[in-house]
């Protein structure tokens, strides 16, 4: 018998917000994915950040089954704090709306997220699917450490995450001046209020494809954000010691973060600049990841073509 089947007076509410630009091509998927889910103490809210195509229309056909937000565009971290403040679930999440969710994803992370009340998220294995929704690869974060968030910058938790929501209130909303990596700044933020949870099962499905923000060329300020993440970061005053002795660390790991976004936008000589300032931590620059974006940016240098 489940953690669930055993407690089902104590089944948490769960809250999915899904926020939404111009997704039509995907939003109907994604919805369908989650009205499919095995969990019945579920509340699903789209938010439709400024779209000028077919988002609203679609979402509005679940009518009844999905609570429809409408508003000026203000990104996706905008939109996401107005989704969670109209939920009422003790449990949060997102999913964005070009992902999908497996029908046992909510399930299977809120029993553990019950089973560990030391844990404020948890986050599963995930496929990555392609436009036509063709499988291309399965992806298995490393189980959590803190030294993989806080000092190397792992963005470990991916589409269906889960996280408490006294947690989130404690550690605040996503920040809407961040576009680029407003995930990892937040997961920052979370984990210091309690460890995460390393699910391995496969449970969502995160879709790649040319329009993805974490594969297209960006302006140049997107490329900054991971090292002014990162300062704001550290003129904290709540910081534990061992996250204090890791900075020099997470500063390069910044540096090189900035690099591979720079680098896959086309700016090689600034994309360079950032390795470089990676020699801050001399073993984070011999790193694979490190040796990874070096052969990258030097290949857009000769080939003059934006990495993907």
């Amino acid at each position: 018998m489940s953690a669930l089947e055993m407690n089902l007076d104590r089944m948490p509410r769960v809250s999915l917000v899904v926020p939404a630009f111009n997704a039509a091509e995907y939003i109907g998927e994604t919805i369908e994915s989650l009205l499919v889910q095995d969990y019945p103490n579920l509340e699903i809210t789209v938010v439709d950040d400024g779209s000028t195509d077919a988002t609203s229309d679609i979402a509005a056909t679940f009518s009844g089954k999905v609570k429809l937000h409408r508003q000026v565009n203000a990104g996706q971290s905008a939109a996401m704090t107005v989704g969670w403040a109209m939920s009422t679930g003790e449990v949060l999440g997102y999913v964005s709306a070009d992902d999908r969710l497996r029908p046992a994803a909510v399930r299977r992370c809120v029993e553990e997220l019950m089973a560990r009340p030391e844990v404020v998220l948890v986050y599963p294995d995930f496929h990555i699917i392609d436009e036509r929704s063709v499988l291309r690869s399965t992806l298995r974060p490393p189980d959590y450490s803190r030294r993989a968030l806080f000092a190397k910058l792992h963005c470990l938790p991916g589409p269906g995450a889960l996280f408490r929501r006294a947690a989130y209130e404690k550690a605040g909303s996503w920040r809407s001046d961040l576009r680029q990596i407003p995930d990892l700044d937040f997961f920052l933020r979370l984990g210091l209020q309690g460890s995460f949870h390393h699910l391995p099962a496969v449970l969502a499905e995160f879709r790649m494809h040319s329009a993805s923000t974490t594969y297209r060329a960006v302006p140049f300020e997107r490329g900054e954000e991971p090292r002014r993440m990162v300062d704001a970061f550290f003129r904290r005053h709540d910081l534990p010691d061992d996250i204090r002795r890791w900075e020099r660390e997470t500063r390069a790991n910044a540096s090189l973060l900035s690099a591979a976004i720079h680098g896959r936008s086309g700016r090689t000589g600034i994309a360079l600049r950032r390795l470089a300032a990676a020699a801050l931590h001399p073993p984070t620059l011999a790193s694979p990841k490190a040796l990874k974006h070096t052969w990258l940016i030097a290949r857009s240098a000769f080939t003059g073509a934006v990495p993907r």
